[in-house]
């Protein structure tokens, strides 16, 4: 085999066996005080295997950073939040960012124990997350590209109570 056709297989065989993070705003509601909900939108994180085979020994890793604050380590709370051992292919696993934020009681977790939903409105968060795999027939194991966004919750204009999201994708 030549080195291009042995060039050509390695990328073919990489990207057969991808994992492809995204991040989507979801309708959703959440609960305020007892029994009052009011419209959220949830900033969803999925992972999705885009690949021909199950990928194993999936480690998520996740940092989020509220503007001008320091960086928090989410990658336990991703561990513990979805079942991510294994992926088979064209499934995926789902994170709500706002619940990864309580996951600590770090700063940004204080604040929304603290104050409720409110604490995160119109702050600007950036999310980075990676994740390390294996595929069962090979023994070295992969680590997807760094996916980025930058995303920020506000109230819409009337009326006040309807939580929207904004996400941005941050590029390098």
């Amino acid at each position: 085999m030549t080195s291009d056709s042995k060039a050509n297989a390695a990328t073919t065989k990489k990207q057969e066996h991808c994992l492809e993070f995204s991040l989507q705003s979801v309708l959703s509601t959440l609960q305020v005080r007892g029994d009052d909900q009011i419209p959220f939108s949830r900033a969803v994180l999925l992972l999705r295997n885009t690949g021909q085979k199950e990928v194993v020994g999936v480690v998520p890793h996740a940092t989020v950073t509220q503007e001008g604050g320091p960086v928090h380590d989410r990658s336990e709370a991703l561990s513990r939040a979805g079942n991510v051992e294994s992926i088979p292919p064209g499934d995926e696993v789902v994170w709500d960012v706002y619940d990864l934020l309580l996951a600590v009681a770090d700063g940004v977790a204080s604040k929304i124990h603290l104050f409720g939903y409110k604490a995160v409105l119109n702050w600007w968060y950036e999310l980075a997350v990676w994740a390390e795999y294996s595929l069962p027939d090979i023994a070295t194991p992969e680590q997807t590209p760094v996916a980025r966004w930058r995303f920020r919750w506000f109230a819409q204009d009337p009326p006040h109570n309807n939580i929207d999201l904004t996400i941005e994708a941050v590029e390098g």
